[in-house]
C-alpha cells in the first residue's frame, strides 16, 4: 500500500501526500508520479495540506515531476500549502512555476 493515497476520477489524479517529502519518500513518489504519468492522466493535483517539511531532494523530485507533466500539455499543481512550505517556495521564487496554492 502507498502511502501516498489517491483520488482519480477520469484523466484527474489528486495526490494526498504525507506530514513531509524528503530524501526517504523520494522513490517510492517518483515511482508513482511516473506510473499516473504514463497512465494518460492529463490533470495532477499534489494535497499538501498536510505536509510540514519538504527537503531539497522532496523540491527536485517536484521539479522533475512539473517539467515532465507540464511538457506534453498537462497541468501539474500543487495545493493546499500551509505558510511556512508556501514562503519556502515564494523566497525561492518557485511558487509559480510550481504552480502552488496555499492551503
Amino acid at each position: 500500500m502507498s502511502r501516498f493515497p489517491l483520488e482519480r476520477e477520469g484523466a484527474k489524479v489528486k495526490v494526498t501526500m504525507g506530514s513531509e517529502l524528503t530524501v526517504s519518500f523520494v522513490p517510492e513518489l517518483r515511482e508513482l508520479l511516473c506510473a499516473i504519468r504514463d497512465d494518460g492522466v492529463t490533470d495532477l493535483v499534489l494535497d499538501f495540506s498536510k505536509t510540514t517539511f519538504l527537503d531539497t531532494a522532496g523540491l527536485s523530485l517536484l521539479l522533475a515531476a512539473r517539467s515532465g507533466f507540464c511538457q506534453s500539455g498537462r497541468t501539474f499543481k500543487l495545493a493546499g500549502l500551509q505558510a511556512p512550505l508556501f514562503s519556502l517556495l515564494e523566497t525561492l521564487r518557485l511558487e509559480k512555476r510550481l504552480n502552488a496554492e496555499m492551503g
